[in-house]
This record gives structure tokens, sequence and C-alpha cells, in this order.
């Protein structure tokens, strides 16, 4: 028994083929060097089924004749244990940022060190006490603290506004988020249905799959998440313990206004579970938004409830230039709401300067409420400067996480790259290898060609 006469072409016809779909692959990955996400693809290639000869009465030689290569599959470079890491280290990374951006915007709101800024204003107030203290029936001096008492108010008014715009705009930025995580969940869900769909029938998706892993990054960025594939090459992504995607379907998040101060609270959709990330951009949104920046609005506050109840304790005691006593110098209970009382502003001789009626030439009053910076525990300008000092500290911490988890994504991503990315060098050498194959399977064509048709057309022909 022998092979067929025309076994060598087909032999050769799937050299071709396989040395072709291994060109293909290689321009495929040259094509998508530069793409986000992009895995290195490669060709895996085994021998045919070998050609055998089973007779009774074969000769004794080789049983077995090889029939050639094919290209079984085309894998995707990938590890999967570098992607949980990474993902996993970048969640942490975002969550930093998200803290390092929100102290910095309140150090811009607090403009700390500055000439203008409530530091300084603090200093003015107390300094245009003092000077009253030093001339009380003086006009200007009047005139100059009441200029001072309303820049400073203004000054707390204006910290306070803008802390509580940033809390309101950290509010917006978590719903902007959750839109965000359920548009990538419903991507996950149409990829998982693209790679069922594409694997069922014997073929890698690996296109698919680097689309999905994209998403996947990106979510990780957001939530923290657990990844398990099933068996038909779907995804389950857990938050939480939850199912967020299962196979084709996904469980939205929603927002609920329940959380402090009426802010929003992220809520699973189906049961209303609430969601709680440990890590990420959303974990750094709610902690800025719940605690950093409420924390510094509170301090902000403190130092603005201590000094209208300081100051007012004492002007309320003391006697304007109309000889009327018992006036608040301040209203309101803290930075938002601190403004001069309606019957001193814009009334220099309703400022209480002394401590009995009708005597001119008495400071006591504004010689105290002008020692506060001193009396005090704590005094207002100390208070206010342990403050700015605890938001640099915790500034330049945040800096620090940030840089360090920043190189630590970095190193990860690396290795990330030295699997899954796409080396042109590697690419022109593999181009070459299936060049030459190539041209091999065409010459060995060729031959079989030849033999053919000497066969076919020459044979027999001897004598004639």
């Amino acid at each position: 028994m022998t092979t067929s006469t025309f076994f060598g072409l087909d032999l050769a016809l799937r050299a071709l083929q396989t040395q072709q779909r291994g060109l293909d692959t290689t321009n495929h990955n040259v094509a998508n060097a530069n793409t986000k996400g992009f895995s290195r693809q490669s060709v895996v290639m085994e021998p045919t089924t070998p050609f055998m000869l089973p007779a009774l009465n074969r000769q004794q030689q080789a049983g077995q004749l090889g029939t050639g290569v094919i290209a079984v599959t085309i894998e995707r470079a990938r590890d999967i244990f570098l992607d949980v890491q990474y993902r996993i280290q970048d969640g942490l990374q975002h969550q930093a940022q998200m803290a390092q951006q929100a102290l910095e915007q309140i150090e811009v709101v607090l403009n700390e060190p500055s000439d203008h800024g409530l530091s300084a204003q603090l200093g003015a107030f107390f300094n245009a006490w003092q000077e009253l203290a030093n001339d009380p029936a003086s006009a200007g001096a009047r005139g100059s603290l009441l200029q001072a008492a309303a820049a400073l108010t203004a000054g707390f008014n204006r910290a306070a506004q803008q802390l509580s715009a940033l809390q309101t705009d950290l509010n917006s930025q978590v719903q902007a988020r959750v839109t965000e995580i359920n548009d990538l969940a419903n991507q996950i869900v149409s990829l998982n249905k693209q790679v069922v769909q594409a694997e069922a029938v014997g073929q890698r998706a690996n296109d698919f799959r680097d689309q999905r892993d994209l998403a996947l990054d990106r979510l990780a960025e957001i939530v923290p998440i657990t990844v398990n594939e099933n068996a038909d090459g779907s995804l389950t992504v857990l938050l939480g313990g939850q199912a967020l995607v299962q196979g084709n379907t996904a469980d939205p998040l929603v927002t609920t206004p329940t959380g402090p101060n009426g802010f929003w609270e992220v809520r699973f959709s189906s049961n209303s579970a609430p969601v709680s990330p440990t890590a990420g951009e959303l974990r750094g949104l709610l902690d800025a938004r719940d605690q950093t920046v409420a924390s510094y609005l509170s301090g902000l506050d403190s130092v603005a409830s201590s000094l209208i109840t300081a100051v007012n304790g004492l002007h309320t005691t003391g006697y304007g230039q109309d000889g009327v006593s018992g006036r608040a110098f301040f209203t309101g209970t803290g930075a938002a709401t601190i403004a001069l009382d309606p019957s001193v502003a814009g009334n220099p001789q309703a400022i209480a300067a002394a401590s009995a009626p009708n005597a001119p030439g008495d400071n006591s009053i504004a010689l105290a409420i002008a020692q506060l910076r001193q009396s005090m525990s704590p005094a207002p300008e100390d208070a206010f400067g342990a403050l700015m000092a605890r938001l640099g500290q915790e500034s330049k911490a945040a800096q620090d996480l940030a840089t360090n988890q920043g190189a630590l994504v970095q190193l990860l991503d690396r290795r990330r790259q030295e699997v899954s990315g796409v080396s042109l060098d590697e690419e022109a050498v593999q181009m070459l290898r299936y060049q030459k194959a190539y041209e091999a399977a065409a010459r060995l064509l060729t031959a079989y060609d030849q033999m053919l048709d000497r066969l076919i057309n020459a044979t027999g022909i001897v004598g004639r």
C-alpha cells in the first residue's frame, strides 16, 4: 500500500495555508502595536494526523507518514495573575489620587499662607480691636474695625461655601462613577455574549477578550472587583461579594439620597444592598466627600463658632458710644453663617468698647476682646494654624502615597507588557520565519507540480 499520487500537493497546501495564517497574525500584531489593551497573538501549529499504512503484508518500514502541519488555534499572550495584581494596585492608586486631588482643592480654597487668607484676616481683626483699645473714642479706629470684621466674616463665608461646593462636586462625581460602572457592566455583558458565540464554534475570541479585559481594567480603577471565568468563556464579575455581571446579565447600581447630608448612597438595584467599596475611585470620592472635606469644614466651623461665642460674650457686656448695652457683635453659628450683627454693621458708635455707659475713654471691653488672641484656649489664630498644619501634613502624605502607589502600578504594567505587549523587533523576526517557510512550501508545491507533470505528460511516450 502506498500514498496517493497527489498526497504531496495536499501536504504543501496545508503548509502554505498555515504559514499564511502565521503571517496574517504577525501583521495583526504589528497593526495593533500601539492599540491600548491589545495582547500579542501567536499561531499554535501542530503536526496533522500521520498517514498510517495498516496491512498484514506491508513492508517492514515506518508505518506512519507525516501529513504536514496545521494551525490549531491562535492564542493571545496573557498572564491572569498579573492582571489580578495590577487591578488591585491600580484601584488603590486611583483611590490615593482622589484623596490627593481633594486635599489639593482644599488647599486652594483656604489659600494659606497668604496675605489675604483667613489667618491674615484674623490677625487684622484682633489688631483692629487693639487699635480701638488704644483710642476708644476714635471714629477712624471704629470704622477700621468694622471693615476688618466684615472682611473676616466674608472670608469665613467664602471658605465654607467653597468647601460645601467641593462636597457637592464630589457628590456629583460619585453619581458619574456609578453611571460609568453601569456602562462598563453592560459593555462586559455584550462582550461576554460575543465571546461565547465565537468560541462555541471552536474559535478563539482574542480581540473580544482584549476589549473585555480593557473594560475590566477601567472598572477595577473605580471599584475593587473579583473576576471568575465560566466554562463557556463568559465572566462573572463580583463587587463586594455580589454579582455585578453574571454571564449575559448585569445588576446595575443606583444612587439614593440617603447618605450623609442627603448625599448619594450607592446600592444594587436588585435588592438595594449598599455598595461600600474598599478601594478605587469611588472609595476615594466617598471618603473625600464624607470625611476629608467634612472634617475641614467642621474645623473651620469650630474656629468661627469659638470666635463668635468669645467675642459676643464680652461685647454684650459692654456699652457703645450711644450708651446702649447688650448688643452682640456677631450673628450666626459657624463659618457659613457668621456675619456682623445688624445693630453693629454700619454703625461704628454701636461698638461696645467700654464697660460702663457714657465713658468715652473706657477701653476695657475692647482691650479684653483684643486679648482673646492670647487668652482663648485655643486662640483662634492658633486653632486655624493647627488646621492648616494638619492639611499640609495630610496633603504631603497623600501625595507620597499616590506617588509610591503609582510606581508600583507602573512596575506591574511593565511586567504585563513584557508578557502581552507587541515587540516590533520580535514581530519582524517572526515575519521572516513565516515568509521563509511559506517560500519553502511554495517551492515544494512547484516540485510536486513538476513531478506530476513529468508523470502525467511524459510517461509512456518513449519511442514516439
